[in-house]
């Protein structure tokens, strides 16, 4: 994700609403949290929002809701073949099972399952990656601090000697 496409989503974010019903939101914050989840390291993608972050997304992009759409129907279709209910209301390690097999095929998705991983991945490391979560704990980013240890009060560089 370049950095003019996080400012468009940083700014849209306080004025979109949710592009996805809470049903569907659902879905792709377990998704999410399933590809990333908390471990020893620290939270998962559920806790670092990035559920919200893709809602967002998609409503930047017409063709990437409408790709998700199709992604997320057939993560419901696959659930109620697999396990004979909607996904949200398979247990965990069902779930883990459908994304499992989402990404199967990762590197050459064959079907809207798999394409819908391949889309859904980089976006989610994105939303984590941009989050409070992921920017403090996970890359320890503290804040900009200048050293000024060095500083003698005046520049010596010749260039700034006119």
């Amino acid at each position: 994700m370049e950095r003019r496409e996080l400012i468009k989503i940083l700014a849209a974010s306080a004025v979109a609403a949710p592009v996805f019903a809470a049903a569907e939101s659902a879905v792709l914050d377990r998704i999410a949290d399933i590809i990333l989840p908390s471990d020893e390291l620290g939270p998962g993608a559920h806790e670092a929002g990035v559920g919200r972050f893709l809602d967002l997304a998609a409503s930047l992009n017409a063709q990437r809701r409408q790709s998700w759409s199709r992604g997320m129907a057939a993560v419901e279709a696959a659930a109620r073949s697999r396990f004979s209910a909607g996904f949200m209301e398979c247990s965990r390690a069902q779930q883990e099972q459908i994304v499992e097999s989402m990404a199967q095929n990762e590197g050459h998705p064959t079907n809207d399952l798999e394409r819908f991983f391949t889309s859904l991945k980089p976006a989610v490391i994105d939303g984590y990656r941009y989050s409070e979560v992921g920017v403090k704990q996970f890359m320890k980013w503290e804040g900009n601090h200048m050293d000024v240890s060095a500083w003698k009060g005046e520049c010596k560089h010749p260039e700034h000697l006119a």
